[in-house]
């Protein structure tokens, strides 16, 4: 009798282990598949600052697990509402094209030369139990006419990431990304330029003599007016941020050469005023001196503290 129920429960086991590998292979092999791909045919309106941009473009679709003649892909834009139009249905193909406004969340750090990162995200309404992408590398790209005024695109990426949501559920996700940057020569010409010249020409200022309160003061004043509203200017291109950008920090730089400059014709006035005028001049060439030691001393504190 016991021999018995020994050989019942070796039984037992050797179903279960035979039975293991079957059940996880019937899983995967209930694994849908998705080849996906996408091809740019053009870059609209980009906003920076809603981070939102204007795309348009071909998406297609490749599976041997899927009849899409009787049912279409089940996929979202997780990033973007679009209009889809289907151009070619067939049982194991499907390719369609798409028009929409997507956003993605920008990084302004280096602005006027930052980099900026366009995508498309698009996900399954399975999770990764059942379905999956494999990013078709091959044939994804960017139209060759594609011409997005006033950026430079640098490189196109397609990839396939796993998105855990709050319940622990992971969901295959398809994310198609373009990499742009400014032109570097346009955005000093139109960004930093101005603000150098601005400064430089309030610097003027130490050169002329300590007496000459009216127009001291008149280019000072002026300047730092001009400063500020191209600030202001390009700080209108942008949301709402919590850092600081690169033209913020050489903006500041220039601040503190304004600051310097006006203080100097202060004391320099107060001492003309009672009789000092070798003393203002004095002033005046310290003042002079201090402009690169301010300028080195910010650039440190802005840049590598």
């Amino acid at each position: 009798m016991e021999i018995t129920r020994s050989f019942f429960a070796l039984l037992l086991v050797l179903s279960c282990v035979i039975a293991i590998p079957n059940a996880i292979a019937q899983t995967e092999s209930d694994k849908k598949t998705y080849t996906i791909g996408t091809y740019l045919l053009n870059v609209g309106k980009i906003d920076l600052q809603n981070g939102a941009y204007d795309l348009d473009f071909y998406i297609w679709i490749k599976s041997d697990d899927a009849n899409f003649i009787e049912t279409k892909p089940k996929i979202e834009f997780m990033n973007g509402k679009a209009t889809v139009e289907p151009i070619t249905v067939e049982k194991n193909y499907y390719e369609a094209r798409v028009k929409g406004i997507f956003q993605k969340n920008m990084d302004f750090r280096n602005y006027p030369f930052e980099k900026i990162l366009l995508t498309v995200e698009i996900e399954g309404t399975e999770d990764m139990k059942s379905f999956e992408f494999v990013p078709d590398l091959e044939e994804s790209g960017v139209d060759d006419l594609v011409n997005i005024p006033g950026w430079n695109l640098q490189s196109t990426n397609s990839d396939v990431t796993i998105h855990k949501y709050s319940d622990d559920s992971e969901y295959s996700r398809y994310v198609f990304s373009l990499e742009m940057e400014r032109f570097p020569l346009s955005s000093f010409l139109k960004t930093m330029l101005p603000v150098i010249i601005i400064t430089t020409i309030a610097m003027l200022a130490f050169w002329m003599s300590p007496t000459n309160f009216t127009a001291r003061i008149g280019l000072g004043a002026s300047t730092l007016l001009a400063a500020v509203a191209a600030h202001l200017n390009a700080a209108n291109q942008l949301p709402p941020i919590g850092y600081l950008t690169l033209f913020d920090k050489i903006m500041i730089i220039a601040y503190a050469l304004f600051l310097n400059n006006l203080l100097s014709m202060v004391i320099q006035m107060r001492l003309i005023d009672h009789k000092r005028e070798e003393e203002a001049v004095k002033v005046n060439a310290k003042m002079r001196k201090a402009i690169p030691v301010i300028c080195v001393l910010i650039f440190l504190a802005l840049f590598l503290v």
